[in-house]
């Protein structure tokens, strides 16, 4: 598995209402049109156990592989969001990484 992993605030001027309203009602339903986009985790951010380092939100975009991902990133860019659905002026992204998973399940 591939995971996109980005981390982010709100900027400045905007509420979190406002964000949360963006997010599920114009977000969500444009990362469905996603080609290989298989699952999307929104993990908010409730406290720092370690740093200084705060975000509003860590969010995965999950992927079979890293050619899904490839092919994802090039469909974006052939099928680009206006820029009133896309995330300008409304997230400020700290960092986004596309990471090979392993995961360990200890319950199974």
């Amino acid at each position: 598995m591939v995971k996109a992993i980005l981390g982010y605030d709100i900027l400045p001027g905007m509420t979190a209402e406002e964000y949360e309203k963006w997010l599920w009602e114009i977000h969500v339903p444009d990362l469905r049109r996603i080609p290989g986009l298989k699952k999307v985790v929104f993990n908010t951010v409730k406290g720092v156990v370690r740093g200084k380092t705060t975000f509003y939100r860590i969010s995965e975009l999950h992927y079979e592989n890293m050619k899904a991902f490839e092919k994802a990133a090039e469909w974006r860019k052939e099928n680009p969001v206006s820029e009133e659905r896309s995330p300008n002026g409304k997230t400020d992204f700290k960092f986004y990484v596309v990471c090979e998973t392993e995961e360990i399940d200890f319950e199974n």
